[in-house]
């Protein structure tokens, strides 16, 4: 499928409290976004003049448009606080992988989760070798997966968790390939990227996802309607 933007006419408060709630993100203090604050977007504008009360559980709930009047100069988009774990739960899965500061979803930063943290890694010995297995492990074709370095998608904070990462290419999970996490000597001017192409398939209408932002939480708002992105 294609991915669909959102215009930002009438986009609000109550609007990015519902697209907070529905990625499972806090919705207090949501910060609504537009004049495509996170990039313009391509492909199709799937809403126009969303109006939400702020309770509704999935965005295509709220009163819509879907035939639209804007460019992508105008594409909305949505900042979000995170959820705060309880002690000790963590707030992801060892092993779980995420792209950040790409301009699509397929494209990014490497971050990776290790004792409940999401944290960097380093581009020492970094090869299309371990892109293939991030693109992989995302559910995208390892076939054209690109390698980045020198922190090509901008510069990550916190920990760098991964070093010296040397796959073969044929792993399921990047924490199936050796590497050194404990020895680590790099800088955030090094954090590894990777590109993936895009997936075939449809998506669930009203489905909705984050792109272009720093991180997870914040991004141009892209929504599925009716199998399309």
């Amino acid at each position: 499928g294609v991915w669909g933007t959102v215009c930002d006419d009438f986009w609000g408060t109550q609007d990015a409290t519902v697209v907070c709630n529905q990625l499972g993100f806090s919705s207090e203090d949501a910060q609504a976004f537009s004049q495509a604050f996170f990039g313009a977007g391509s492909g199709v504008i799937n809403l126009d003049n969303v109006q939400c009360v702020g309770s509704e559980s999935n965005i295509l709930q709220c009163d819509f448009n879907p035939v639209h009047n804007c460019f992508h100069f105008e594409d909305a988009g949505v900042r979000c606080l995170p959820v705060t774990p309880s002690p000790g739960s963590g707030v992801c899965q060892d092993g779980d992988i995420m792209l950040i500061n790409g301009a699509n979803y397929t494209e990014g930063r490497v971050e990776v989760c290790i004792d409940g943290e999401y944290g960097t890694v380093c581009d020492d010995f970094w090869s299309v070798s371990d892109a293939r297995v991030v693109c992989r492990q995302l559910g995208y074709p390892w076939e054209g997966a690109t390698v980045f370095g020198f922190a090509h998608f901008g510069q990550g904070t916190g920990d760098i968790l991964l070093d010296d990462v040397q796959c073969l290419g044929n792993e399921s999970f990047l924490l199936d390939c050796p590497y050194d996490s404990s020895t680590i000597d790099c800088g955030h001017f090094e954090d590894a990227g990777v590109a993936c192409l895009p997936s075939p398939g449809e998506c669930t209408s009203g489905d909705i996802r984050l792109i272009g932002g720093s991180n997870d939480i914040e991004g141009r708002v892209e929504v599925c309607v009716l199998g399309q992105w």
